[in-house]
């Protein structure tokens, strides 16, 4: 009981931006490199699902597209292994980026910075399993017109 009053105090106290995805790619992804600091981008998109009962008592089913972002090494075995279709778990933090578009009207995107991720489908023939979690504290040095997309 004593351990979850201290985290309970803990939470009070700070802000908490963390996404956590069980999802599908929707295709494959292609790594850049951002020449400035020579490190590596991925950007790809995955696709969550839920099932409910409508007020009609029919079976519905929905989808949710995440962009997710990748950086270093996470970025060269994600642009790797992850193809479409493939299942995988994500683990972030939100991002919201605003710009302006060619017509000069403002625009917002939210992504997903990706700090861990493990492939969650069985190896196909041939192919090696790989899970990944990496410490990507550096992401943060990275500054947003650097990224080429």
């Amino acid at each position: 009981m004593y351990h979850i009053y201290f985290y309970i105090i803990i939470f009070t106290h700070m802000d908490l931006n963390k996404v956590l995805l069980i999802g599908r790619a929707t295709d494959t992804s292609e790594i850049k490199r951002i020449e400035s600091n020579d490190s590596s981008v991925v950007n790809f998109v995955i696709a969550t699902n839920r099932k409910f009962k409508n007020k009609d008592g029919n079976i519905q089913e929905e989808a949710e597209y995440h962009r997710c972002v990748a950086y270093g090494n996470s970025a060269d075995v994600l642009g790797k292994y992850l193809h479409k279709g493939k299942r995988v778990y994500v683990e972030g933090r939100l991002r919201t980026r605003k710009w302006t578009d060619n017509a000069g009207l403002t625009k917002y995107s939210t992504e997903v910075i990706v700090t861990h991720f493990i492939f969650l489908d069985s190896k196909a023939n041939g192919e090696e399993e790989h899970e990944h979690i990496e410490d990507t504290h550096h992401i943060d040095t990275i500054i947003d017109e650097e990224v080429p997309f």
